[in-house]
């Protein structure tokens, strides 16, 4: 028991008396949680500029323009005839996008005729095309359901009620389940927090494992590992209360589950990256090789994850091989418990996937530490 003490005194002297660790595993950790959220505060694009060309100059085709003016997404800053205009303003981003209102609209609408618009928008971002997309369809069926029900009160005996019934034979009422405002934030932000604190602790635990193997330092026994990962795994624990405490009070993020209950579930993840750490410090030959190496493959790890991307869009392979990452399993398991509300039973599988991939990495850092030693410092 007195080693084990001693090995974690040790471990945290040795953490805290390197300013670059330091700065990777407590100043890193705590920069990009609070940094990361903040483009996303506005949680959902509102008053996009958007333009209309109308060549139809209807009754309709202006009552439609007003309409598209009044919701949330989209503000209506031009009126024009001139469609080059237009787009010469969408190709310099002075505009979302622009609706497009073709001759003749007005007059299939008092026929009963079918009507087309065009809605054009940059494609390339995907939420702005989104929201004028929508705010055009919401406005547009709107208008519909006003012509059908003012049709039925003039040509029938219905009463207002009725008249609306048959213009909205179904009624929708969506609701968004575990994120009341459909914020970007509230989706990604969660997910990113746990991979943060495993990027930056795979670099910082690695720099320290480098370290000590170009000084010869490299002891693999059983106690002195477990020694070790206690004290990553502590600072951890502590890292992620700050988020549960603090970034997510900060930033109001929406959550169903206790923190306590997400720290159990992503115990093992932590307990595997920290031994992931210890496993690579022992192949990489230099600090700068390890940072080189752990900040790339971030990218990766967030796409392999399966919220940035579906899991189900995915091949087959590549969802296989983000299992052997620990932030796949861990941020399931978080969102499903915090986020979403789940128990310990319903993440059972994943739980105890990360506990296994922990031996797994447990294993291979025993062995990585005992080649390290048979070479002996790196040169």
């Amino acid at each position: 028991m007195r080693r084990f003490l001693l090995t974690m005194r040790q471990e945290l002297t040795v953490i805290f008396s390197d300013r670059a660790v330091v700065l990777v595993l407590i100043g890193g950790s705590l920069f990009y949680a609070l940094f990361y959220p903040l483009p996303y505060q506005a949680q959902v694009a509102t008053a996009l500029p958007v333009a209309v060309v109308d060549h139809d100059s209807s009754a309709l085709s202006r009552q439609l323009v007003r309409w598209i003016d009044a919701t949330e997404q989209v503000q209506v800053t031009l009126t024009t005839s001139d469609v080059n205009q237009v787009r010469d303003a969408v190709r310099r981003k002075a505009l979302a996008g622009y609706i497009e209102i073709p001759n003749g609209f007005g007059r299939q609408v008092l026929r009963g005729e079918p009507a087309r618009i065009g809605v054009f928008a940059n494609g390339a971002y995907l939420v702005l095309y989104s929201q004028v997309a929508n705010a055009t369809a919401s406005a547009s069926l709107a208008l519909s359901q006003n012509i059908v029900e003012q049709r039925a009160l003039t040509t029938s005996a219905h009463s207002p009620e009725g008249a609306r019934a048959l213009a909205m034979p179904v009624a929708v009422d969506l609701h968004e389940l575990y994120n009341p405002d459909g914020g970007y934030a509230n989706y990604v932000v969660p997910a990113v927090l746990i991979l943060i604190l495993q990027q930056t602790f795979l670099i910082g635990i690695c720099m320290v494992q480098v370290g000590r193997r170009e000084q010869g330092e490299i002891d693999r026994a059983p106690l002195v590992m477990v020694a070790r990962v206690s004290v990553y795994l502590a600072l951890q624990c502590l890292l992620f209360g700050f988020y549960m405490l603090v970034v997510y009070d900060l930033f109001s993020f929406p959550h169903l589950g206790s923190a306590g209950l997400a720290l159990v579930a992503v115990l093992p993840g932590f307990v595997a990256v920290t031994l992931l750490g210890l496993l690579l410090g022992c192949l990489f030959s230099s600090r700068e090789t390890a940072l080189q190496v752990m900040m790339l493959v971030s990218v990766p790890a967030l796409f392999l994850a399966g919220f940035a991307w579906p899991a189900e869009a995915m091949p087959g392979w590549l969802v296989n091989l983000g299992l052997i990452i620990p932030s796949t399993g861990s941020i399931d398991a978080f969102v499903r418990v915090y986020q979403m509300g789940a128990g310990l039973e319903e993440i059972r599988s994943t739980w105890l996937g990360l506990w296994c991939l922990a031996l797994l990495y447990a294993i291979g850092a025993w062995w990585a530490g005992g080649r390290s030693q048979c070479r002996g410092p790196s040169s």
